[in-house]
C-alpha cells in the first residue's frame, strides 16, 4: 500500500497525509458568504514530496495513488459527518512555493468552479515546473509595457488546479 511506502521512504509526506485523514480539522458554514473563510481555514500544505520528486524517487503513478487515496478518505469523512451538503475539493500544485495544497469549501449553486486539469496532468506539470531550488532573480531594465504586463500577473502559469465536486 502507498502509506507503507511513504512511512518507509517519505516520513514528512507520511505525517502530512496521515494527519489530514486521522485528525481532519475542516469547518463549514451554512452561509454562502462565508466560503472565503472556509477556504482560509480548510487550507492544508503538502510539501513532503518535494525531495522525492526532485531526486526522481517517486513516480507519477505513486503520487496519483497517494492523492487519490487522500481524496477518497476526505470524501468518506465528509459523507459520514455532513449529509445533504455539497463540497468542492481543490488540489493545487503551486510551482513557485513549491507545494501541493488542498482546500475544501461548501459548494453553492451560484458559485463558480475553477478550471480543472486531470490529476495526471497536475502531477506531471508539477514535476516539470516546481522551483525546488527557488527562483532565479535576473536584474534587467523594465520597460513600461513590461511593468504593465507584470502588474497583471507576473506568474500566470505558476498554479494548476484539480477539482472535484463531492455530494454527500
Amino acid at each position: 500500500m502507498i502509506l507503507e511506502y511513504l512511512d518507509k521512504y517519505a516520513q514528512k509526506a507520511y505525517r502530512e497525509i496521515t494527519s489530514i485523514i486521522t485528525c481532519p480539522t475542516f469547518l463549514f458554514s451554512n452561509d454562502p458568504t462565508l466560503t472565503r473563510n472556509e477556504a482560509n481555514h480548510n487550507y492544508v500544505y503538502i510539501h513532503g514530496f518535494n525531495r522525492l520528486i526532485k531526486n526522481n524517487r517517486i513516480s507519477s503513478d505513486q503520487l496519483i495513488e497517494v492523492f487519490s487515496f487522500l481524496e477518497k478518505e476526505i470524501e468518506i469523512y465528509l459523507m459520514k459527518h455532513y449529509t445533504g451538503k455539497n463540497f468542492m475539493y481543490y488540489l493545487k500544485a503551486d510551482a513557485l512555493v513549491p507545494a501541493f495544497t488542498i482546500t475544501i469549501v461548501s459548494l453553492y449553486e451560484d458559485k463558480e468552479v475553477q478550471e480543472s486539469v486531470s490529476l495526471f496532468e497536475l502531477i506531471d506539470w508539477y514535476k516539470e515546473n516546481a522551483c525546488f531550488d527557488g527562483l532565479e532573480i535576473i536584474a534587467r531594465q523594465i520597460s513600461d509595457e513590461s511593468k504593465e504586463a507584470e502588474s497583471k500577473g507576473a506568474f500566470p502559469d505558476s498554479v494548476k488546479t484539480y477539482t472535484k465536486t463531492i455530494n454527500t
